[in-house]
Formats: C-alpha cells, sequence, structure tokens
C-alpha cells in the first residue's frame, strides 16, 4: 500500500468510520493530496480489497473490511447466572442476628 493511500485510509476512517461513505477527492484533500492523487490511492485501495468504488468515484469500505475492523462489542453482564448463583443462598437481610435468637428464646421460656 503507498504513502497516499494510507494517508487517504486514515483520513477517510477518521472522518466518516467504517459505515459512511465519502468521495475520495474531498476526503483526499483534508489529508494534503491532490485530486489525481486521491483517486489513484483510492484506486489502490480498491485493489487491495478495502474500498468498494461507484462509477462516479463514490466509495465505501468493503463488508469484508468492515467485518474485519469492527470493534467488538462488550460481552452481556452475567446477571441471569448471578442470580441463579444467589437463589441458593440466604438474602442477607433475612440473617438472624444473634440477640434476635435470645430475646425468641427467652420469650418461649416466659410463656412456658
Amino acid at each position: 500500500m503507498t504513502n497516499e493511500s494510507e494517508r487517504l485510509l486514515a483520513a477517510a476512517l477518521k472522518s466518516v468510520g467504517l459505515r459512511g461513505s465519502f468521495d475520495p477527492a474531498d476526503v483526499g484533500a483534508k489529508a494534503g493530496l491532490n485530486r489525481g492523487q486521491a483517486e489513484a490511492a483510492a484506486r489502490s485501495l480498491s485493489n487491495a480489497g478495502v474500498l468498494v468504488l461507484g462509477f462516479d468515484m463514490a466509495a465505501h469500505f468493503s463488508p469484508d473490511y468492515r467485518k474485519a475492523h469492527t470493534p467488538k462489542e462488550p460481552k452481556l453482564s452475567k446477571k441471569k447466572s448471578d442470580e441463579k448463583k444467589g437463589e441458593g443462598k440466604k438474602d442477607s437481610s433475612k440473617k438472624s442476628d444473634p440477640e434476635k435468637v435470645a430475646m425468641k428464646k427467652a420469650k418461649k421460656k416466659a410463656k412456658a
């Protein structure tokens, strides 16, 4: 890949992202390339399978490139598995306090 191709690729990713479409001449101008350099870089990236070029030189990233460079989504939290783990255990608010147990025993003795 040429230096111009790398500059065009970086500018396109920065300005439109993986899902957007763009005009290589406009994006290349932002990267400091003239129209001819930008179009040659776009053709080079198209031949490499990075870009898909339309008949009017409109470009978007190829599905394979998007798939390979899309960031991984974070895994969902394991709330369900955490809830299942806690089902077998008693709730901490329901735990008996030793003083309460002693008072209950004293009340039972007083009734008897």
